[in-house]
């Protein structure tokens, strides 16, 4: 008896050491924004160490910073959506929701916070949702031509091109901002969901939703049908001329082609898991030179995503039952 009480005392205070930690992530989190790949995460696993209602205390530290440092339309929407998606990735998970569903809500929450962050300040002033990240890359673009300027030596004519690529480039900010945050949201979704089943992979008292190997991975029909439908409708847009057109375009890019660039990923190591001899070699290769060589692989992965999506190479291969979830 002695000894189970003893072994309950020492969870306990293991599961308060661990609140503990996600205060301080969130503290650090406020100061690093990056930290948001697993901040919320780990709040999330506090609470199902203890109890759901504290990961609000996490998120109140982060608030408190967050307000002191990026002012308040800034700090109140990166703050909805990390404390959104640690609840929501807590009552997903340990309801068993399917984790591509889990993976697109805590996305979506993302890309709620992170577009209040960036275009609410603009809204709110009426100087445009993209007022203030037009403003941070122009000054950054002043830097550069005024190094550039600075250079002996350097040919007029090469001096020229590289003002125009930059003039280019801020000209271009409206058009991709909100792809740009579509694409961090995802990456943020992901790594929080990868996080918070890693902290609960030996707590069996933890039940979640079991996930497939990552060269299993797969998307459900259903997901591609709406991608497809986004596509054909921002084609339509940019034929009609639309103003937002090219904005709405290279958004549509990338929620299309992000699930279809990690879909080719799986494909890829679903081939590499097939050898017979030094698997784990051959994949630490394989994503070596994925990394160094991503701007020319990136849109082949993507074209092998989409094949297996239409053919279902992998199922064929291994006459793998079909599920809508990885």
């Amino acid at each position: 008896m002695e000894n189970v009480q003893s072994q309950t005392s020492r969870a306990k205070n293991r599961a308060w050491l661990i609140l503990l930690l996600s205060v301080l992530t969130g503290a650090v989190t406020a100061i690093f924004p990056v930290g948001l790949l697993l901040a919320p995460a780990l709040w999330a696993y506090a609470g199902a160490r203890t109890k759901p209602v504290w990961i609000a205390l996490p998120a109140g530290v982060y608030a408190a910073l967050a307000l002191s440092l990026y002012g308040i339309e800034a700090a109140l929407g990166l703050l909805l959506s990390a404390a959104a998606v640690a609840f929501a990735l807590y009552f997903m998970q340990t309801r068993k929701v399917s984790n591509t569903y889990t993976a697109l809500t805590l996305a979506g929450l993302f890309l709620a916070g992170l577009y209040c962050a960036v275009c609410l300040p603009g809204i709110l002033s009426g100087a445009g949702a993209f007022a203030q990240a037009q403003t941070a890359i122009d000054e950054m673009i002043a830097l550069y031509r005024a190094a550039a300027s600075q250079l002996s030596g350097i040919n007029e004519e090469y001096l020229t091109f590289i003002y125009s690529y930059l003039d280019a480039f801020s000209e271009a900010v409206p058009s991709f901002i909100v792809a740009s945050l579509c694409a961090g949201a995802g990456i943020l979704g992901l790594g929080n969901l990868l996080f918070f089943r890693l902290f609960c992979r030996k707590r069996a008292e933890i039940a979640i939703s079991p996930m497939r190997e990552f060269r299993l991975w797969t998307m459900p029909r259903s997901m591609m049908l709406g991608l497809f439908a986004l596509l054909i409708g921002s084609l339509v847009l940019e034929w009609a001329g639309w103003t937002f057109a090219d904005s709405m375009s290279s958004t549509v890019n990338v929620l299309v082609g992000m699930p279809l660039l990690l879909q080719g990923l799986c494909v890829l190591d679903f081939f590499v898991a097939r050898s017979a001899q030094r698997v784990s070699a051959k994949r630490a290769v394989t994503y070596v030179l994925v990394g160094i060589l991503f701007g020319l692989l990136q849109t082949p992965l993507i074209l092998l995503g989409c094949a297996e999506q239409i053919f279902r190479i992998r199922e064929r291969m291994q006459q793998l039952p079909s599920k809508p979830a990885f």
